[in-house]
């Protein structure tokens, strides 16, 4: 099975009711996360500044995506991907509603680590189950079109909303902030009760899938993604991305403040540019994929990102670093988007959650090697020599890792069912 492409009796006009109670319940979701990992870091630092305390939040926070991330996918494909979500979403809401009675007071480190660990493990279920829903209730040529959606609600609530609100509910009060963003993802769940499921989302799993071990399931999603050239090379890809960006976020505020001489309000206008450039970005690349191949556009998407972090070292003004990040912002969703929905497109069912799992882990998981690169990088050259060191690299792994793909026969139009190769058929082939 090389694609798991609805009927075309699915395809509906616009997107469809459930998409919409899953993009509303998305976007109290991202906003909750917004206010979390706004006010997570602020409460460590207010009762302790320490740097490793704070360093320290940050790993505990991503640590559930490197012990959990592969089980998740695994859970993902056994058990009811609506419910994960929605369960996920009412232990976020509980943990931090709960939260409010212990830290209105003191606010132990012990407490702040626990607080964080548990809403990176619902973290981790959600944004693997959520991606996993979305073939099953939108058909194959709307994908792009969906995940633009979900993007631009992610980084709105997230990025832009979120942050600020977290900031000012925390002038007023730590435990304003702390209920806002449990009321949050206790809405997002209740919105997510709107997806009526359908017969079509309730075909059964295959005999035995829930029997199998946890560690059997995860070698055979490792098996069908590692034996999958367009789904191993994208990942690649993604992983390289993943430590470029780290590697220059890292070192983005210092390039702020020593090269451009920016003060934190230019440095938040900064990351503002970015943000504009990623929602301009969610709303093009899909109309983009609808004229080009999606290999073809996530592959010159990718090597377009990773000039413009070349150009963003070379800024000697405000204005072209700005111009620069809002340009990224857009080259980025032009990867995300295709690249996500093409790997939604051609895996089957039963792999869905794996596969989203193995895509965060190669993402994420190369986050703490790249920043920690960065530093390294800029303390032997330079901080501008990151950006352009890292731009390159990027660009240039973009064409050798995705160049084999040229000719690939998914390298078609959006919704065109993809042919059945050797190679893509059998999950356990090899080059």
């Amino acid at each position: 099975m090389a694609s798991a492409t609805p009927e075309t009796s699915a395809v509906r006009p616009g997107l469809g009711r459930p998409f919409r109670w899953l993009w509303a319940s998305t976007a109290a979701s991202n906003a909750g996360d917004g206010v979390t990992r706004t006010l997570l870091p602020l409460l460590v630092v207010d009762s302790h500044p320490e740097p490793a305390a704070v360093a320290g939040l940050t790993a505990v926070n991503m640590l559930p995506w490197l012990l959990f991330a592969l089980p998740a996918g695994v859970l993902v494909d056994r058990l009811d991907r609506r419910r994960i979500v929605l369960w996920s979403n009412l232990l976020r809401a509980a943990v931090l509603l709960g939260a409010m009675a212990v830290l209105a007071g003191d606010r132990p480190l012990a407490v702040l680590y626990v607080l964080a660990f548990a809403l990176g493990i619902a973290e981790t279920l959600v944004d693997t189950a959520a991606p996993a829903m979305l073939p099953r209730i939108v058909g194959s040529r709307d994908l792009e079109r969906a995940n633009g959606r979900l993007s631009a609600a992610q980084i709105v609530c997230n990025e832009m909303a979120g942050p600020p609100v977290a900031g000012l509910l925390m002038g007023v009060a730590a435990t304003a902030a702390l209920a806002t963003g449990g009321v949050l993802y206790a809405m997002a769940a209740v919105l997510l009760t709107g997806m009526v499921t359908t017969r079509r989302e309730r075909s059964e799993r295959a005999p035995g899938v829930r029997a199998e071990p946890v560690l059997s399931g995860i070698r055979a999603g490792l098996r069908f993604v590692l034996g999958h050239r367009t789904l191993r090379l994208t990942l690649a890809a993604s992983a390289l991305y993943g430590l470029v960006f780290s590697a220059t976020f890292s070192m983005l505020v210092l390039l702020s403040h020593r090269t451009l001489g920016l003060d934190a309000t230019g440095y938040g206008l900064l990351l503002a540019a970015g943000s504009v450039g990623a929602v301009a970005g969610s709303w093009l690349a899909p109309r983009l994929a609808e004229r080009l191949p999606p290999l073809r556009l996530a592959r010159w998407s990718l090597v377009a990102s990773g000039l413009v972090y070349a150009a963003l070292g070379l800024a000697r003004s405000p204005v072209q670093a700005a111009a620069a990040l809002l340009c990224n912002g857009v080259f980025m969703m032009g990867w995300n988007i295709p690249v996500m929905s093409l790997r939604q497109r051609l895996t089957p069912e039963e792999f869905q959650g794996r596969v989203m799992s193995v895509s965060r882990l190669c993402a994420w998981g190369a986050m703490p090697v790249g920043a920690t690169l960065g530093g390294l990088l800029a303390e032997a050259l330079s901080v501008p020599t990151v950006f352009v060191v890292c731009g390159c690299a990027l660009a240039a792994g973009a064409l050798l890792l995705l160049a084999p793909l040229r000719s690939d026969a998914h390298d078609g139009p959006p919704g065109r069912a993809a042919p059945s190769s050797p190679q893509d058929s059998d999950p356990s082939t090899k080059e």
